[in-house]
């Protein structure tokens, strides 16, 4: 009987534990999308006012184990342009193709979960933004 309660016990405890660390994981991705309407199409502007405040964050895909695709300064670009999406079955950017790029796709909640999660969307102007870079063939500018 106390092995009984000893499990129970622990049980609550890693339950409570596992249950408060993913709440706070998903806070911190859960930003609010600050950027101008002036952002221009080119991988630059995308990293500096879209990836690196919204989804370069600790939980999301900042760089750890569990945060594909990386989406830090120094990694974003090769990491997500003519790469595949982790069930291979789409490029996370596919040069020249917005709508057959899976990123963009979730950044406008199509194919999964909308990203950045927790929302919200991004505004009209930076998904445009988005688009025309990847239809001009997604250059690293």
């Amino acid at each position: 009987m106390k092995q009984t309660k000893l499990q129970l016990f622990t049980t609550l405890i890693i339950t409570f534990l596992f249950v408060s660390c993913s709440e706070s994981i998903v806070s911190e991705c859960e930003t609010d999308i600050k950027v101008d309407n002036q952002m221009r199409a080119s991988f630059k502007d995308i990293q500096e006012k879209v990836f690196t405040p919204s989804c370069a964050t600790s939980g999301c895909h900042g760089g750890s184990f569990f945060s594909y695709p990386n989406l830090e300064k120094e990694n974003a670009y090769t990491n997500i342009v003519g790469k595949n999406n982790s069930t291979g079955t789409m490029k996370l950017i596919e040069q020249g193709n917005s709508t057959s790029s899976y990123l963009y796709k979730r950044l406008l909640g199509e194919g999964g979960s909308l990203m950045p999660r927790g929302g919200p969307k991004l505004n009209q102007s930076i998904l445009d933004s988005i688009k025309v870079w990847i239809d001009n063939g997604a250059e690293n500018n």
